[in-house]
């Protein structure tokens, strides 16, 4: 069982750089993006990590596959970890989704597990998915990193209880800035 679980948000991509929801989309990083995973890998080559668990999305995947090429652990693809599915705020970002869904996106923000936007993956749902991904990776190794998103790792801390549900939109990941977790236990 793991007894640190480190969480890294992919690097920058051109949506994330213009702060709009990229959701399940599959975007590249960006050249600032490759940089960014560079950097972080090269923090990480010696920490100890002995997996790399990642979204199945180009970003993260690539993000994943810097890191763990760097400290010569195995990559492991996780579908769970895929990001928050955001359907109609796809392309949009705060003031587009605020503007076009008004009510709707107000009670998401205030609300976020409780008041799901129609056509978006409820957050609920995502947390089961998030769980049980991150239950697999503690349970299988010792210094596990998870690669994925904003928003999916957002709700791996919900999961790991180092954040409240009502925390989701004020805890913000940066790219590709490790945030490590000792004793990580599922709640």
């Amino acid at each position: 069982m793991a007894h640190t679980v480190t969480l890294v948000r992919h690097g920058q991509t051109e949506r994330s750089a213009r702060g709009t929801y990229s959701g399940q989309l599959d975007v590249p990083l960006t050249e600032t993006g490759r940089e960014q995973a560079h950097r972080t890998a090269r923090r990480l080559a010696t920490a100890g990590i002995d997996a790399v668990v990642a979204s199945p999305l180009v970003r993260a995947r690539d993000t994943a596959q810097v890191i763990a090429d760097a400290a010569d652990v195995p990559l492991i693809v996780d579908e769970r970890l895929i990001e928050v599915d955001y359907g109609p705020f796809e392309g949009l970002d705060r003031d587009g989704a605020r503007a076009r869904f008004g009510a709707a996106f107000e009670a998401w923000r205030a609300d976020p597990f409780g008041a799901p936007v129609s056509g978006m993956e409820p957050l609920p749902q995502a947390l089961a998915r998030a769980r049980a991904a991150t239950a697999d990776a503690l349970d299988a190794h010792e210094h596990p990193v998870i690669v994925g998103h904003q928003g999916i790792l957002r709700i791996v801390l919900v999961a790991l209880g180092e954040i409240e549900p009502g925390d989701y939109f004020t805890t913000r990941l940066h790219e590709a800035e490790p945030v490590v977790v000792e004793d990580p236990a599922i709640v």
